[in-house]
């Protein structure tokens, strides 16, 4: 997908292109684009809505991300759309495409894990989201489907001519298994709002003014402890699976997210229900790119090969993750005492 600088410029009322658009990666779902203008310096992203869901996804984004500029989390600035819309997507005339502009915010990722500090803003920033918007329901916009075990096991079944039936039978194991911990998290019927659900290292940006927390793609409904402790795990160590979590970390995270006024959880299995269900979502996305070819196949060559590689990686963690659920509950169980 490409985009037309001067129809953006004139949409979001940016004054005349100075260069043609710079495609940049690591942005998230949409396509995205540095601009720069006679106003500035901007991101672009660009994207298509065609079903229900995904205009519901996109008006979910813009919530979530008007609650955490009202609660003081930093963000980059994203510009109010004109004419038709869904939160800050405003629709491209003539077709099914949309774009979103926010300003260009300089800044690094930072390293992992974490400084205590940055595991401190991150409890606060979830507290403060949770806070400021309304409750969603499980399923609302880009909610994550639970998978039946059956089709797991079809698909698997497809996929061990890719990725070989040993990897193949690993990663069914783990399903089951972080299924029915998924199942036994959904069954406290918890109560969800609009959270970011990606804020791992490489959507937050340390700026000159503090941390910015970038990239509202996958934002959707989850339930506020489990987004806190996923995203506390992810911080608080290189690569989760392989390195154990920095307990001192975690504890920073949860004090601070129990003072900015969340409310702390369970510290059993089920605390990991969040993260259980994005990597669930993960794998499956993949396993649906990576299956063999079949007739009317329409997956670019390219496109598979990153998924079969990626199906593979998961086939490796996912096992990994769920072993060490109970010790992390412990863990968790010391953080929150």
């Amino acid at each position: 997908m490409a985009i037309d600088a001067a129809l953006v410029a004139r949409l979001f009322d940016l004054g005349e292109p100075r260069s043609e658009p710079v495609p940049l990666v690591g942005n998230g779902t949409a396509g995205a684009w540095r601009l720069d203008t006679g106003t500035g310096r901007w991101v672009v992203k660009a994207a298509r809505a065609a079903e229900p869901w995904e205009f519901a996804a996109m008006r979910d984004s813009g919530d979530l991300e008007r609650a955490a500029l009202s609660a003081g989390v930093r963000v980059a600035r994203p510009l109010e759309p004109r004419g038709e819309s869904a939160g800050y997507w405003a629709a491209v005339p003539g077709g099914s495409e949309y774009v979103r502009v926010s300003e260009w915010t300089p800044g690094r990722q930072p390293c992992i894990p974490a400084d205590k500090w940055l595991a401190e803003w991150l409890g606060e920033s979830v507290a403060a989201m949770a806070a400021a918007v309304p409750p969603a329901a499980v399923d609302q916009g880009r909610g994550y489907s639970l998978r039946d075990l059956p089709e797991w096991r079809e698909r698997l079944g497809r996929a061990a001519a890719v990725i070989g039936p040993v990897p193949a039978g690993r990663l069914l194991a783990a399903v089951e298994e972080g299924t029915a911990i998924v199942e036994a998290g959904l069954a406290t019927a918890p109560g969800f709002v609009l959270c970011h659900r990606d804020i791992s290292f490489r959507n937050i940006l340390l700026t000159g003014r503090g941390p910015a927390l970038i990239d509202f793609d996958l934002a959707g409904p989850e339930v506020p402890w489990w987004e806190l402790v996923h995203f506390a795990f992810l911080l608080a160590c290189t690569s989760l699976g392989d390195d154990e979590p920095e307990p001192a970390l975690i504890e920073a995270a949860v004090s601070a997210y129990a003072e900015r006024g969340g409310q702390v959880g369970t510290a059993e299995a089920v605390a990991f229900t969040g993260l259980l269900r994005g990597m669930l979502e993960w794998a499956a996305y993949n396993l649906a790119l990576a299956g063999p070819p079949g007739r009317g196949d329409v997956v670019k060559p390219s496109v598979r090969a990153e998924a079969v590689a990626r199906l593979a990686e998961a086939a490796k963690v996912l096992p990994v993750i769920v072993r060490s659920i109970d010790r992390w509950a412990n863990l968790l169980e010391s953080a929150s005492t």
